[in-house]
This record gives C-alpha cells, sequence and structure tokens, in this order.
C-alpha cells in the first residue's frame, strides 16, 4: 500500500511535533518532512514531492498566504490543507487562502488545556481531510 506523504509547515517546533505525532500514528500517513517557513516549504516541495502539505499560516520570512501563492505556480494541483489559529469558518484568511488556491483548511486547537486533548481535535479534523484529499 502506498501511504500519503505529507509536508508539516509551521513555525512553531510545538505545533510540528504535535501534527507529526498525530500523522505518523496513521498507517496510511508518512510524513515526509517539516518546514519551519514557507521558503524552507518551498524548497522541500522540490526535494521531497509529497503528496499534501499542512501550511500555517503565520510563519517568519514567507507567511503561508504568499507561500501558497507561490506553491500554487509550480504545483497547481497539490492538496494544501492550511492549519491556522487564523483559519476559522467564514474568517477573511480562509477566504483569502481558499482564493489563492488552498483545498482546505483546519483550525489549529486552542485553549484544549492539555496535550492529548489538542492531539485529539487534530486526529478528528486533520485525518479525515487528508484522507478526502488523497484518495
Amino acid at each position: 500500500m502506498t501511504r500519503i506523504r505529507v509536508l508539516v509547515v509551521d513555525d512553531a517546533v510545538v505545533v510540528r511535533k504535535l501534527v507529526s505525532d498525530v500523522l505518523a500514528s496513521d498507517p496510511a500517513i508518512e510524513v515526509v518532512g517539516t518546514a519551519a517557513n514557507g521558503r524552507i516549504a518551498l524548497g522541500k516541495i522540490k526535494d521531497l514531492a509529497p503528496d499534501l502539505v499542512t501550511l500555517d499560516v503565520e510563519m517568519p520570512e514567507l507567511d503561508g498566504l504568499a507561500t501558497l501563492t507561490e506553491l500554487r505556480k509550480s504545483w497547481p494541483h497539490l492538496p494544501v490543507i492550511m492549519f491556522s489559529t487564523l483559519t476559522g469558518t467564514g474568517a477573511a484568511t480562509t477566504l483569502d487562502a481558499l482564493a489563492r488556491g488552498a483545498s482546505d483548511y483546519v483550525a489549529k486547537p486552542s485553549n484544549t488545556g492539555s496535550f492529548g486533548l489538542a492531539m485529539e481535535r487534530v486526529r478528528l479534523e486533520l485525518l479525515p481531510r487528508i484522507h478526502a484529499l488523497c484518495r
């Protein structure tokens, strides 16, 4: 079985670890790399050829929206899930990301009170979207 290859892009090391751990818990998914900003991510996409990218919005050097715009020039069909505290339903940032070619969005868990609860929220919201986009 071919696993879904995912690149996780977020400037927060804790979030990269949380998302990577959740994705790695799914036998159908392989985290092929992580990146701390959009500039690094664009280089890694070229080298790693992921099937899907999770992309934070607020990052130094090249933010998620600018990264998405650049990414679409070379990889118009690569599924991208925006994963940010700014991507709530109807938020201007979400609409902007979708207009720039994001495939979907998931809001980062906030105020969950525990790492375990945060992981469970990510598992419930992110995994089904990845599977749906990479069938």
